[in-house]
């Protein structure tokens, strides 16, 4: 997935401008520095967001204002992890769906950018919980949740299980903001406060070691945990001994 330093070239056509746009040769890479490129790709969303709402000047009522706007609506960008083309023009087409004359706030708009799991083919939540227990996928996403929460542990549970249901929720949303990034769906889920961007080569390396074992682990039907490994082989010895007393 292409950052906003990265996607210049194609933002003109992804904005609704025709005239291209060509790239700082030292342009950042990184979204925490804001750059010549990074100013572009915001002036040419304020472009738009100022052809779609005729009130936009109650706003930004003059270039004072605009500007002002503008950094603020950078750093919220930053701080909600809006980071591709593909977030934004999302955005834009929610402002074009809105039918108010009215520039909406950062805050409306970065929600705008971020589109629910059907947008992507993806279930609700709780239909994705539903498919998870039944083993039955609709979408591959579903299936990724349900690997990562574990599929014994699913295959064992009841509707109402609250633990593993949150369990499940937690990693299908992991998945659906991936969605809603622009990234593979089948990428690291996360198990607690964190970012992949905030870990080392060697500590990446590591975790996709220990996922590719997982998953080795799964599709063997072996157990991920030692609680349902228990309850695995007391049903197994259980079953032998009674075949054992049997005349």
């Amino acid at each position: 997935m292409k950052n906003v330093t990265q996607m210049i070239p194609g933002a003109a056509r992804a904005l609704g401008t025709s005239a291209p746009y060509q790239a700082p040769a030292q342009a950042s890479t990184q979204l925490g520095v804001v750059d010549d490129a990074t100013g572009e790709v915001v002036e040419r969303l304020f472009r738009q967001l100022q052809a779609i709402f005729p009130a936009h000047k109650q706003a930004w009522p003059d270039d004072k204002a605009k500007a002002a706007a503008m950094r603020n609506w950078t750093m919220g960008f930053m701080a909600a992890g809006i980071r591709s083309l593909e977030q934004i023009r999302y955005g834009i087409e929610q402002c074009r769906k809105s039918g108010s004359p009215f520039a909406p706030s950062v805050g409306q708009f970065v929600g705008w950018c971020k589109p629910g799991p059907e947008a992507f083919g993806l279930p609700a939540s709780a239909d994705a919980w539903v498919e998870a227990l039944m083993g039955v996928y609709s979408h591959e996403g579903v299936k990724i949740a349900a690997i990562a929460t574990g599929l014994f542990d699913l295959r064992a549970a009841k509707q109402e299980d609250k633990g593993l249901r949150q369990r499940f929720d937690h990693n299908y949303a992991v998945v659906i903001r991936r969605a809603q990034e622009g990234q593979p769906l089948d990428g690291k889920i996360l198990t607690g406060i964190g970012h992949d961007s905030q870990k080392t080569a060697f500590e990446l390396a590591n975790e996709l070691a220990d996922q590719q074992a997982q998953a080795r682990i799964l599709q063997q039907g072996i157990p991920a945990d030692g609680k349902s490994a228990r309850a695995l082989l007391l049903a197994k010895f259980g079953k032998n001994k009674t075949q054992e007393q049997r005349p």
